[in-house]
């Protein structure tokens, strides 16, 4: 009993540390487009910039894409990293800024990935996605609804079997 808490804690503790990363880079979003590239990048700094786009649409509009990859996770041990190299856990938001300083989102229902060969991945909806998928997106959003507010509810997440993709690896994803 005492080892299946551990592993919950851990779980918990790796998920945290995962929605700190992200929340780091979504607050600083908007900002980045006008930052210096870092001195000595880590390698998960680098991780997060290797896997997410900035699109700073006019004075307010931002949209954001992040693939969730092992890297971005550092050191944390090798049962929270499996399932990010299992499953490719893409995050995407819209989101509008209006006069006031009030935020909107919009609803993303579905997005399109394919590898560096043209060929879609598969999209896992609903019964398909995996238990340990949905727990780690459950506590991600929780957390990140608390870190970063509506920035965080207004996140879409969906899951896909990457196939032949894998972070810091040949191959890509479109």
């Amino acid at each position: 009993m005492e080892r299946h808490e551990g592993r919950r804690k851990s779980r918990w503790r790796d998920a945290v540390l995962l929605a700190v990363v992200i929340a780091a880079a979504l607050l600083t979003a908007s900002a980045k487009t006008a930052m210096a590239r870092p001195w000595k990048p880590t390698a998960q700094a680098l991780a997060l910039d290797y896997a997410e786009i900035i699109d700073q649409r006019g004075a307010r509009d931002l949209v954001l894409v992040m693939w969730l990859v092992p890297p971005m996770l550092g050191i944390a041990s090798e049962e929270a990293r499996e399932p990010l190299d299992r499953y490719a856990l893409i995050g995407i938001v819209h989101q509008h800024m209006h006069i006031g300083a009030t935020p909107s989102y919009d609803a993303i229902s579905e997005l399109q990935t394919t590898d560096d060969r043209g060929n879609a991945l598969a999209l896992l909806t609903g019964a398909n996605v995996p238990a340990e998928a949905q727990g780690a997106l459950v506590i991600l959003q929780g957390v990140l609804k608390r870190t970063i507010g509506p920035m965080g509810e207004g996140i879409q997440w969906f899951v896909f079997d990457p196939g032949a993709v894998h972070a810091c690896e040949k191959g890509g994803l479109s």
